[in-house]
């Protein structure tokens, strides 16, 4: 048999219910507790993710470097070419922010083998990108991420005779490993994430000329990670460099109007710039 609900049982069953909901004031609280968690977290999330970013963009840096020492091993010593806007040379294609120009989105001047000599060795489009670089460009009618981020030392690769280096004179051309010398292949620095107001070939130029309080940047290297670039070197291996100066750490980042770097050349004095000095140690070296 079943057992007959009282009235009174009902009933307290029926205010059970209607206490079971949030009053507005608990409602509140669980809000302000979920907010102050996600203001403790989401810290701690943009970090992290901002680490990653970094720890990808030095994997791409190795993986460049891997490729360019593949190249060389497959070629009797001799190192990819690096050249201006030439199919000729490891990447293909000028970077800029005009509307017209399809070299910013153009990935086979990456991976294509009739445009970039390195593309048998390196031929994935994400490994020639800094995640931590969101500049676009406006194409059809709409925006698209401009498709490498890293540069060249001018020096490796060149086709300039020895001495005759744009903005080193008397300075060293690598052209074969056997080249590599002065300095080490564990000092000479190889790719690097480029500022994408800087960015244009595939060539990085350090002046290697003007010392001291005569120092000038010509290309600017990125600061995505914590003001640091990743930078790999001729030995294989990748690190990260953290600039000194403020004057490196350029900040007026990817404006995509006619006076950005990438139109019209952004020289930039900076006298007794330590790294300046840190990067022509690691460019080139005067031929004795």
């Amino acid at each position: 048999m079943k057992t007959p609900v009282t009235k009174s049982v009902a009933k307290d069953c029926r205010k059970g219910k209607e206490n079971s909901a949030f009053t507005l004031i608990e409602l509140l609280v669980v809000v302000a507790i979920v907010a102050l968690l996600a203001a403790l977290l989401l810290p701690a999330v943009a970090k992290s993710k901002t680490k990653a970013h970094g720890i990808y963009c030095l994997s791409n840096t190795r993986q460049l470097t891997l490729g360019w020492l593949l190249y060389a091993d497959d070629h009797d010593g001799k190192l990819c070419p690096n050249r201006t806007n030439s199919y000729e040379s490891w990447v293909a294609g000028i970077l800029d922010f005009e509307n017209l120009r399809t070299d910013n989105t153009n990935i086979q001047y990456l991976i294509d083998s009739r445009y970039a000599k390195l593309a048998p060795y390196v031929n994935i489009a994400a490994s020639f990108k800094c995640p931590s670089d969101k500049s676009e460009v406006s194409y059809g009618g709409h925006r698209l991420a401009r498709v490498r981020s890293f540069s060249m030392n001018h020096a490796v690769g060149a086709i300039e005779p020895q001495g005759q280096l744009p903005f080193g004179s008397g300075s060293r051309v690598y052209k074969k490993s056997d080249d590599i010398t002065s300095p080490s292949p564990s000092q000479l620095w190889v790719f690097v994430d480029e500022h994408p107001d800087s960015i244009d070939d595939g060539r990085f130029v350090v002046d290697c000329e003007r010392l001291g309080a005569a120092a000038q940047l010509i290309s600017f290297p990125a600061n995505f990670h914590g003001g640091a670039s990743s930078i790999s070197f001729a030995d294989g291996h990748s690190e990260f460099r953290k600039w000194r100066d403020e004057r490196t750490t350029y900040h007026n980042r990817y404006c995509g109007c006619l006076a950005s770097y990438a139109h019209q050349g952004f020289y930039t004095a900076a006298p007794n710039s330590p790294d300046i000095a840190w990067l022509q140690q690691r460019t080139s070296s005067k031929i004795r």
